[in-house]
């Protein structure tokens, strides 16, 4: 059935306008991206998919630039809008296009409050509809043009069974008394916005195995990580097709100091070494030179200051998640995000009209498991903790 339904493809603005009327007065469309952040520095939407009851669109927005006449359906809060991880879809289109949402489903956290197993769209699509779906092209170029017939299949597939999907999640959200679980977690979502910081130099913290260097190596892996980006951004290339964190981190250990060290440092390619193998001894270098005082300085986090009672109070509510999640049939952490329990714990709330006062925890969540919050982190004196295990 799926097979022979029509498509479309879009490359200009007069057909995404076009595409616009066409879905004036469709109650609910399935939508969904492709970006090129595997392949490039500046990532950039390279293809939209909107699926209709009857018909899907593919829209290139690279030849077609402006996808401004698109946000009037897309922002219509008549209008519901299924996506399947909506997340990096939202924010990726509200930066290259200010396209806003009001109003949409997602499928896999739907699925996720619902205790399914495997919530990817190609697990959902083989359970609901017996098509197995080949995951093959998620990493693709997809800035390339033209696109192959199997790119074009795959990406169909990413919408036409979103609003079916939709239609049977709906319903057992309803039949379990969580859709209005899922309606806040949607509305939320909406107004998630791009984040992603301009590189700073002390990013590098975030290159796996950076806290197992001692101070001095971790000063040469900071210049490293420096002259990567402004080669990355130079090149239009991810940092990890640039030099990879391995790399990096294995340079910092052997702060090499001539051509022949370089050539043996684990990861350094022929190709690297052709193209910047100067430069990157010139950064070891100045890390080797920083003066003691301006090397990098481990941040203490949170957790090393600590606070007894709040330790205590995290450690119940961990133990009563495990054994609601249990008994609901949910993941943990879709029940109450570790972020939730934290804030919970820090706030060493009394009494179940105090909850409304902790910022960030979720309106369903309070309604649902509030008093049994309070009174897994205020057990009464002389009994066992709500959270222990006999």
């Amino acid at each position: 059935m799926m097979e022979t339904r029509p498509w479309e493809w879009i490359d200009t603005v007069e057909g995404v306008a076009a595409l616009a009327r066409a879905v004036a007065d469709e109650p609910v469309i399935g939508l969904d991206t492709e970006s090129d952040s595997f392949h490039h520095y500046q990532e950039q939407v390279c293809l939209v998919q909107v699926s209709t009851r009857t018909k899907d669109y593919l829209i290139d927005p690279i030849a077609a630039k402006d996808l401004s006449t698109l946000a009037k359906p897309l922002e219509d809060p008549k209008r519901e809008i299924v996506l399947h991880g909506s997340d990096y879809d939202i924010v990726c289109l509200k930066r290259d296009f200010a396209i806003q949402f009001t109003r949409i489903f997602d499928t896999v956290l739907a699925a996720q409050l619902l205790g399914y197993p495997a919530t990817g769209l190609s697990a959902l699509i083989e359970r609901h509809f017996g098509v197995k779906v080949s995951k093959q092209h998620q990493r693709d170029e997809w800035y390339r043009r033209p696109l192959s017939e199997s790119q074009i299949r795959y990406a169909l597939t990413d919408t036409r069974y979103l609003l079916p999907l939709r239609e049977i999640l709906g319903a057992e959200l309803v039949a379990a008394g969580r859709l209005a679980w899922a309606e806040e977690e949607f509305s939320l979502l909406t107004q998630r916005e791009w984040t992603r910081e301009p590189f700073n130099p002390e990013h590098f913290w975030k290159i796996r195995g950076v806290r197992d260097l001692g101070r001095r190596e971790q000063g040469v892996l900071r210049e490293l990580a420096v002259l990567r980006d402004g080669r990355s951004r130079a090149a239009n290339r991810p940092p990890f097709k640039v030099i990879p964190d391995q790399t990096l981190t294995a340079l910092a250990q052997a702060k090499p100091k001539n051509e022949g060290e370089l050539k043996r440092v684990r990861g350094m390619s022929p190709l690297m070494l052709r193209r910047f193998g100067e430069e990157i001894l010139v950064a070891v270098l100045r890390g080797l030179a920083l003066p003691e005082g301006e090397l990098p300085v481990a941040s203490r986090g949170e957790r090393r200051q600590g606070d007894p009672a709040a330790n205590r109070r995290l450690e119940a509510l961990k133990e009563w998640r495990r054994k609601k999640a249990e008994s609901l049939k949910l993941d943990p952490g879709v029940l109450a995000p570790q972020s939730t329990l934290q804030a919970l714990a820090r706030s060493g709330i009394a009494t179940p009209q105090e909850l409304e006062s902790i910022t960030g925890v979720t309106r369903w969540r309070l309604r649902e498991f509030g008093v049994e919050w309070v009174a897994v982190m205020n057990p009464v004196r002389g009994s066992a903790p709500a959270a222990d295990t006999a």
